[in-house]
């Protein structure tokens, strides 16, 4: 999955950086859009009752994308399955500006058990599902 986010003067702080924010709001794009596709967890989700947990396990500085880019290239890819969560890798690239190099966020998913808190497991369907989105992307970021 790979969208491109043009970058407007409110995503740029006073000195032409893109700003945290920005750069949250873009990560969290590409992971709704990434869990979207996930019909399977969605399944697991609605049929147990249990509670889709969302926790970003880093997110680079906006300052890292450079300076007055005119765009973010933005993808996202599941690169960790575990028995009870996963990870996904959010790259952001940007386009034009003062750099060009790529930075990475990533977070992990789970489903909780809403009165305790504790992890559940994913089950077979959803790592199939999970392996089967890697082997069919499309886009390299």
């Amino acid at each position: 999955m790979l969208e491109e986010h043009p970058v407007a003067a409110g995503d740029l702080d006073a000195g032409g950086a893109v700003r945290d924010d920005s750069v949250a709001r873009w990560v969290a794009a590409a992971r709704s859009a990434y869990l979207g596709r996930c019909a399977a967890l969605r399944r697991r989700q609605q049929a147990s009752g249990l509670e889709l947990q969302v926790e970003s396990a880093s997110l680079p500085p906006g300052a890292s994308l450079g300076r007055r880019p005119a765009a973010v290239a933005v993808s996202a890819g599941v690169r960790e399955v575990w028995p009870s969560s996963f990870a996904i890798a959010v790259r952001l690239r940007p386009v034009g500006g003062d750099r060009d190099g790529a930075v990475n966020a990533a977070c992990v998913v789970r489903l909780v058990d809403p009165a305790s808190g504790e992890p559940r497991e994913l089950g077979d369907e959803v790592r199939d599902e999970l392996i089967a989105l890697e082997h069919a992307a499309e886009h390299f970021n």
